[in-house]
């Protein structure tokens, strides 16, 4: 009879110890789940890490639900605040009288630079302690709803991140393009970086070279070279490419390509850089004399030969199969995460 009850006591100890950590496994998954920003939309490389990913986490979830900013909105904003603050809410230059994490002006009465940090009431301009996320996400959504409503409507409306950073430090901050202290290097790769992050496109997308077969013989966009390579660069990795000119695809997209896992190998000296996949720029193919050079998308490699789709190769604005043999004019190749 005590061996029984021994062995009730036994059983009913297991169980209570084995739901106990049960809890705390559940607890310790949430926990890593929230930290991580309760998503699993998170494709590229985030250009920010600990504390300042976290506000800037709250600050894009803040921007797209409260403010109603697009994807690619938000994330020009995140860029324009990294520029200015890093992300420290309680960031102050007594210089320029400015503090927060958008850098408002009229700290500590200090004037030179305006007045607007005691718009709406949310923030003491001599008090640090009034200096939280909380009272500056206030302070944007107060401003963002009356004197700079027109920074709201493009936010709403973006489709372009760089674009929007731009608008973001010109009519937000005040900053045009052409000022210097835009710095406008650092914001457009902070800008496609955040939208890599949040947006996706870092896992490769789907699909391969022979999504081009169907195109043959069609026009795709304006009919140009860099529009056949910018549609197979969507469908891949779901981002636009950047810039003018053919020949510079990857170095003007180099920061996105990286973000999304693609790799771009510049000034290629020898056939076997070639790849099925790849996207191929030209400078100066001998077919044409384009100051923009020329691209195409590589379908089949034999050692020095190779067979691409173009468009505008046969100065035709149609896509079309051409046979090509390795040269030096190639001045980039871009290979997409699956190569």
């Amino acid at each position: 009879m005590k061996k029984r009850i021994k062995f009730k006591l036994f059983i009913w100890l297991s169980s209570v110890l084995l739901f106990f950590v049960g809890i705390f496994a559940f607890i310790a998954v949430f926990s890593i789940f929230l930290q991580s920003g309760g998503s699993s939309d998170h494709h590229g490389n985030a250009p920010v890490a600990g504390e300042q990913l976290e506000t800037a986490q709250k600050l894009y979830d803040y921007l797209t639900t409260k403010e109603h900013a697009t994807k690619e909105g938000a994330c020009g904003a995140l860029a324009v605040f990294q520029r200015e603050s890093s992300f420290d809410v309680t960031a102050k230059n007594p210089s320029g009288g400015v503090a927060g994490i958008a850098q408002w002006s009229g700290w500590n009465g200090n004037t030179v630079n305006g007045s607007r940090i005691t718009q709406g009431g949310f923030i003491n301009a001599s008090d640090d302690s009034t200096l939280t996320l909380d009272h500056e996400q206030s302070l944007i959504d107060y401003e963002l709803s009356n004197g700079y409503k027109k920074v709201k409507d493009l936010a709403s409306k973006a489709t372009d991140p760089v674009q929007s950073a731009k608008d973001w430090s010109k009519y937000y901050e005040g900053v045009d393009t052409s000022d210097s202290q835009t710095a406008l290097d650092k914001i457009t790769n902070w800008a496609i970086l955040w939208n890599a992050y949040f947006t996706g496109g870092g896992d490769g997308g789907s699909g391969s070279v022979d999504m081009l077969n169907p195109l043959l013989g069609t026009k795709v966009g304006t009919g140009q070279c860099y529009a056949l390579s910018n549609w197979y660069c969507e469908q891949i990795s779901h981002f636009t490419l950047y810039g003018m000119c053919a020949k510079n695809i990857g170095s003007d997209n180099l920061v996105a390509f990286t973000a999304r896992g693609w790799k771009v190998v510049f000034n290629p000296t020898s056939a076997s850089n070639l790849k099925s996949g790849a996207i191929v720029c030209w400078g100066s193919p001998p077919e044409t004399n384009s100051p923009y050079g020329h691209t195409g998308v590589i379908d089949k490699v034999n050692g020095n030969t190779y067979t691409t789709y173009e468009q505008m190769g046969d100065g035709a604005q149609k896509v079309v199969k051409e046979n090509r043999t390795f040269d030096t004019s190639i001045t980039c190749l871009c290979y997409p995460p699956s190569s």
